[in-house]
């Protein structure tokens, strides 16, 4: 969707249905919101906060998002996203729940399951959007998968695409195969590790935030094990990410990222992986 066809039914309707899943009929109230009538795309975007995302210069990607919370959490967000296909935005929810919580920390067992209902809600309010007809990463795929006829380049290697955002992940697979590369799509941790024990791909494409093994704890396998150690590993993420547990990997995408950008970082990556040492 271009922001120039959305409007206050859209905006009205993603927040219905947002809310009704996210706090049902009790627990935490929910936030009184009305999208102004009548008022253009403008006053429609006034409503969220615009963030930009451009963690490398000359590749921006926009985002809008407002904060709704949910039941048991109170910072999940709405969001008006920007990802892969310049221009094109969808409506997707962010849990913004990814804190650095370690598993000694007295109430990890608590954040552990707050992450995963929030995962839960946001995948049920998603799968709504689309059936009520709005925009959803579904778009994405579709726009690029129709886009991206059979590659004719010779074959550059496997990437292993580890995400829990399936249609994301499909569509970084149609850009990846018009590259030229073989690919491999899994959406857990633990079928990760496996994964790339058993494929040892040229590069790991990894998400940090994952069910079963987060990113971290995937890398970390990865490098216990002298099979999979040296593989390049490219992680990304829409959460704040240290610098510490950026160096761990061999490259780092800020998530949402343009497919400009997609294919920048994956060659850098490998061409750092070809430099003699």
């Amino acid at each position: 969707m271009r922001l120039g066809a959305l409007t206050a039914e859209m905006v009205q309707k993603a927040i219905t249905i947002y809310q009704d899943l996210a706090y049902g009929t009790g627990g935490r109230p929910r936030r009184a919101i009305e999208p102004p009538a009548g008022g253009g795309v403008e006053s429609l975007l006034a409503m969220f906060q615009k963030e930009l995302v451009e963690p490398v210069p000359g590749f921006p990607c926009h985002r809008y998002s407002l904060r709704l919370g949910n039941r048991n959490y109170p910072f999940m967000k709405l969001m008006l996203q920007e990802h892969l296909v310049a221009g094109e935005f969808f409506f997707a929810v962010d849990t913004h729940d990814q804190m650095e919580i370690k598993p000694d920390y007295p109430d990890y067992e608590q954040w552990v399951a707050v992450q995963r209902f929030n995962r839960e809600i946001k995948q049920k309010i998603e799968a709504q959007f689309q059936t009520a007809g709005l925009d959803t990463c579904a778009v994405v795929r579709k726009l690029v998968t129709e886009s991206c006829g059979e590659s004719q380049q010779p074959c550059r290697g496997l990437v292993l695409i580890v995400d829990d955002e399936e249609d994301l992940a499909a569509a970084v697979e149609a850009l990846l195969n018009r590259r030229g590369f073989r690919t491999y799509r899994v959406t857990d941790g633990r079928a990760a590790v496996l994964a790339a024990q058993q494929l040892l791909p040229d590069l790991v494409l990894l998400d940090y935030e994952l069910p079963e093994l987060d990113g971290l704890q995937v890398l970390a396998k990865l490098r216990a094990e002298a099979a999979t150690k040296q593989i390049p590993v490219l992680l990304n993420s829409a959460a704040r990410v240290s610098l510490s547990d950026i160096k761990k990997a061999d490259g780092f995408l800020a998530k949402p990222f343009p497919e400009a950008l997609l294919y920048e970082m994956v060659d850098r990556v490998l061409r750092k992986r070809e430099v003699p040492k």
